[in-house]
């Protein structure tokens, strides 16, 4: 019997450093913005700099996931920090010594999301050779949890500490990383996964180009029927999921919400998701399907019931219902997937995973948009009900996802 997670100290190491990392991320995601309008005065070059940083990474999703099962995974994550700390430090310079631009806060704020999408990967590819197989629904419940709190705290953290000084939640951010790199640092170098005859390993498999890795790593994870559902619903999923939340902002707005009031019904939709994260160990050891399909089902009747009182206070709780029952269904559904997929093949699958798993969610707040100016906001959560109502019934239909074996026999849906 292995060791429990409390006591495994490379995953306590590992969870730690992306807290830290992720935590990080998250305080930049609001110092940059703000920098750049201390230092513009202009929002367009405020929100360039976002938007760069997305377009960067979706760009390089696909050959991060090739690369990363081509290196060694916890020195890529060294790396990684190692240059996002670097870069702080410069910024945090710059802005000291006044020859700060927005052009090289645009630059530094690319790289810095480029290293993201080799982190993460990376990160998610090293716990699968550092917790033990019937450890990991808990482990990834616990990352689950440590996602929804650094995205609850890092944002109203980061504005804090802009308002004690420009240069002050970058301070913070260049902490974090390098915490992070000692963390990491710390974790033993672990043995990767024994290869069964039918798998190899990234050591013995043949190299192969770059393009070809990544085709392979796309034919292989669509040739798995399970990771087909799961793309399908999580495309779905992340496009209602970004028109929910614009849609949730502008009703909340309409309705005569202050700012503050918003950003306390993000936060209490956020807190849904952390208990749910809390609770997924327990709701783990429920039926699979159980679980999955009242995921969907419970968002499916959130989102209609908001249409019938849009305010800031309906809207808050009935996101955090929506949000629930995420934490438990994605860790139960990417334990399947880190068991199914081949050790070689882990960073592929991931990347490919997030990258068309996410690909419709930039369409989502543009379509709600178009019906919130044409029809209204009741009409643009009716909509998007519409759509989560067919991502439940597919879910529904799907005979992958009737038919979820127990968690310890994960590898019965490859």
């Amino acid at each position: 019997m292995s060791e429990p997670l409390r006591r495994n100290r490379d995953f306590v190491l590992l969870w730690s450093a992306t807290l830290s990392s992720t935590l990080g991320a998250q305080v930049a995601s609001v110092a940059y913005p703000l920098l750049a309008l201390h230092l513009t005065g202009s929002a367009v070059h405020a929100g360039l700099i976002g938007s760069a940083a997305m377009a960067a990474g979706i760009a390089l999703r696909l050959p991060a996931g090739a690369l990363v099962d081509r290196w060694d995974r916890r020195r890529t994550m060294l790396v990684c920090d190692l240059v996002r700390a670097v870069l702080v430090a410069i910024t945090v310079t710059g802005s000291l010594l006044g020859f700060l631009d927005w052009r090289m806060l645009l630059g530094m704020a690319v790289v810095s999301g480029v290293c993201g999408v080799f982190f993460e990967p990376a990160e998610t590819a090293l716990l699968r050779r550092v917790v033990p197989a019937e450890h990991l629904p808990r482990a990834l419940a616990h990352n689950e949890a440590r996602q929804y709190g650094a995205t609850i705290a890092g944002p109203p953290l980061g504005g804090l500490l802009f308002n004690l000084g420009r240069t002050v939640p970058l301070a913070g951010e260049l902490l974090a990383h390098l915490l992070s790199f000692a963390a990491v640092l710390a974790v033993r170098s672990p043995t990767p996964v024994a290869a069964t005859p039918t798998t190899r390993t990234a050591a013995t498999a043949p190299r192969l180009s770059l393009l070809r890795e990544i085709a392979d790593g796309l034919r292989w994870t669509w040739r798995q029927r399970f990771l087909r559902v799961l793309l399908v619903t999580a495309a779905g999923f992340g496009l209602v999921f970004s028109a929910l939340t614009f849609t949730a902002i502008v009703a909340a707005r309409q309705s005569g919400a202050a700012p503050a009031d918003v950003g306390l019904m993000m936060a209490i939709s956020g807190a849904g998701g952390l208990l749910g994260a809390l609770a997924a160990p327990r709701l783990q050891r429920l039926s699979p399907t159980s679980v999955v399909l009242a995921m969907f089902w419970v968002a499916a009747a959130a989102i209609p019931a908001m249409s019938v009182r849009p305010t800031a206070w309906t809207i808050g709780p009935l996101l955090a219902a929506a949000f629930f029952l995420a934490p438990a269904a994605n860790a139960i559904l990417y334990t399947y997937q880190m068991t199914i997929t081949p050790d070689h093949l882990q960073g592929r699958v991931l990347s490919s995973l997030a990258l068309i798993g996410g690909a419709a969610a930039p369409v989502g707040p543009l379509t709600s948009g178009l019906v919130l100016e044409h029809w209204g906001v009741r009409a643009a959560l009716l909509s998007i009900a519409a759509v989560m109502g067919l991502v439940a019934l597919g879910a529904t239909w799907s005979r992958t996802v009737r038919h979820l074996p127990p968690l310890d026999r994960a590898r019965a849906v490859g």
